[in-house]
């Protein structure tokens, strides 16, 4: 069985509540019946946000960090798929053994946090 929306929107928000560099409120928050999205702007990168997608029905989820209009680092769940990770900094899909492990979003933002703090340029 799956989390409810009210969970996982509960545990974004612990993982980024304390995080220097994301900026509150949340830029979008779409809430549906059975979705949710987040959206969270970073205050170091220019158009750089980190964003969170869950569907409660069938556990589709996707945590991502994206700069302009390209993923540079991300995990996804697909419903028959399973899990894969997107590489810093490309953001290719990566199906290997170590990537089609399951996240948490703490697991996903504590890689954020190296990813912001010691990541390089995003230029």
């Amino acid at each position: 069985m799956t989390k409810r929306t009210q969970e996982f929107e509960a545990e974004v928000f612990e993982a980024i509540r304390l995080k220097h560099y994301i900026e509150l409120p949340p830029s979008i928050q779409n809430r549906e019946i059975v979705t949710i999205k987040l959206r969270f702007r970073i205050k170091l990168i220019s158009d750089g946000f980190v964003q969170f997608y869950y569907n409660e029905i069938n556990g589709r989820t996707s945590l991502a960090l994206v700069a302009g209009n390209t993923r540079l680092y991300g995990h996804d769940y697909v419903p028959d798929k399973g899990w894969h990770k997107h590489t810093w900094p490309q953001g290719n899909h990566d199906y290997s053994e170590e990537s089609v492990k399951s996240i948490t979003v703490h697991d996903f933002m504590k890689n954020v946090d190296e990813i912001i703090n010691h990541g390089g340029s995003f230029e």
